[in-house]
């Protein structure tokens, strides 16, 4: 049995932050030896206090499925190719999702927070006397996407540290509030769902994980076991990045097996 080696998060020329096409994609895939991809392509939403804008438009997940379907037919055998999808903020319209989530067969949904009050946290306030403000709202919006919101496994769990290495500050949620992370923990693994490690953090300024190591530890301790790898590549040359180094890591930290979703449902291979 072929032994899978899978990017759980990757964005193509769908998204609005990347150009790249699927095609180039797997291709890349393909020569790094994967035999899984996931494509996880944006679709965000919005509180409403702007224009009663809800989010993004279907057209997105439109495009997305057929690119992926696309190259299914190009790579057949060679690549296993998923629908998957990024969720941000998902948990504000519930009833929306619903109805996205009868027209859609996805293979996994990512449920991640991009934005405070529909400010990407790209471009938030990262002065030191607003970092612990930034830091709880963001908490908050994770407590309550993880608690409502619909998602597989949440993404990129301490997103805020990767945007505030670009102001040269850090951030080490663990350090400050193990409580409410702990909390966040807790409802995952109650509600049977699970955390990604998202590798896009060595390659940026923060050069760490999301999340954290800790992060990941207290998940273990908690008793998680749903957990998947993604690079988060939005281009070819960053697809696969880290997975070998971070498949060792977290066999170091008790986990035997990572997962990769079919249909919504968690399938677990040994490391």
């Amino acid at each position: 049995m072929k032994k899978i080696k899978a990017d759980c998060h990757i964005h193509t020329k769908i998204s609005p932050d990347s150009k790249e096409p699927l095609i180039e994609i797997c291709k890349s895939a393909y020569e790094k030896g994967l035999t899984s991809i996931v494509v996880t392509n944006h679709f965000e939403y919005y509180t409403g206090k702007q224009n009663g804008s809800k989010g993004w438009g279907i057209e997105y997940i439109e495009n997305s499925l057929q690119e992926i379907n696309e190259c299914k037919k190009e790579f057949k055998d060679n690549l296993e190719i998923l629908f998957g999808v990024e969720f941000g903020q998902a948990h504000y319209w519930p009833e929306e999702v619903k109805k996205l989530l009868e027209t859609y067969s996805f293979d996994y949904i990512i449920g991640s927070i991009h934005k405070i009050e529909d400010v990407d946290l790209k471009y938030g306030d990262y002065a030191k006397e607003n970092i612990e403000k930034q830091n709880k709202l963001y908490l908050d919006l994770l407590y309550a996407m993880a608690s409502r919101g619909e998602y597989d496994c949440l993404g990129h769990f301490d997103l805020v540290k990767r945007y505030a290495a670009n102001h040269n500050e850090k951030i080490d949620l663990m350090k400050n509030y193990e409580r409410d992370i702990e909390n966040i923990l807790k409802i995952v693994i109650e509600r049977g769902k699970g955390i990604e490690v998202n590798t896009s953090g060595l390659r940026q300024a923060s050069k760490e994980l999301m999340p954290s190591i800790g992060i990941i530890e207290l998940y273990k301790k908690l008793g998680g076991k749903i957990i998947t790898i993604g690079s988060d590549a939005h281009k070819k040359e960053d697809v696969g990045s880290e997975i070998d180094s971070i498949t060792a890591l977290l066999k170091q930290l008790g986990f035997n097996e990572l997962a990769i979703f079919k249909k919504r449902q968690p399938y677990f291979y040994g490391v």
